[in-house]
C-alpha cells in the first residue's frame, strides 16, 4: 500500500517540477523584471540582480519557502496575477479567484507582495 502512496507523491512532485519549468519557459524578460521588482522585499538587491530567468526567480522563492511543492504555490500565483500572466495559473491548478482570496487573507500577509510594491507596480 505504501508503494502506491509513494508513487503518487512522486507523480505529484514530477508534475510540480514540470509546471515550474513550463511557467519559467513562458516568462519573457519583462515578466521576469516585474517579478524581480515585486519580490524585492524578500531578497537582497545583489541576489535579485543575479536572476536571469524565470527559473532563477522560482528557485529563489523555493529556497525562501515562499513556494513549495506542490501545496504552497499561491505566492507564485499572486506574482503571475500581478504581472498579468493569468494564462499560466492553470499550470498551478489554481484559479484567479483562489489567488485573490489568498491575497485578501490577512493571516498570510507575510507571504504576499507588499502593499507598497503592489501600489507602485
Amino acid at each position: 500500500m505504501s508503494n502506491g502512496i509513494e508513487a503518487d507523491a512522486c507523480v505529484v512532485q514530477l508534475n510540480y517540477k514540470m509546471a515550474m519549468i513550463y511557467i519559467s519557459s513562458q516568462l519573457g524578460q519583462r515578466d521576469i523584471a516585474s517579478m524581480k521588482f515585486l519580490c524585492s522585499d524578500f531578497f537582497p538587491v545583489s541576489r535579485i540582480e543575479r536572476f536571469r530567468s524565470g527559473l532563477d526567480v522560482i528557485q529563489a522563492l523555493q529556497q525562501m519557502c515562499l513556494i513549495s511543492e506542490p501545496d504552497n504555490i499561491l505566492f507564485l500565483g499572486e506574482l503571475l496575477l500581478l504581472i498579468g500572466r493569468i494564462d499560466l495559473l492553470h499550470k498551478l491548478n489554481i484559479s484567479q479567484d483562489d489567488v485573490k482570496s489568498s491575497m485578501s487573507n490577512v493571516q498570510c500577509q507575510s507571504k504576499h507582495v507588499s502593499t507598497y510594491r503592489y501600489t507602485v507596480y
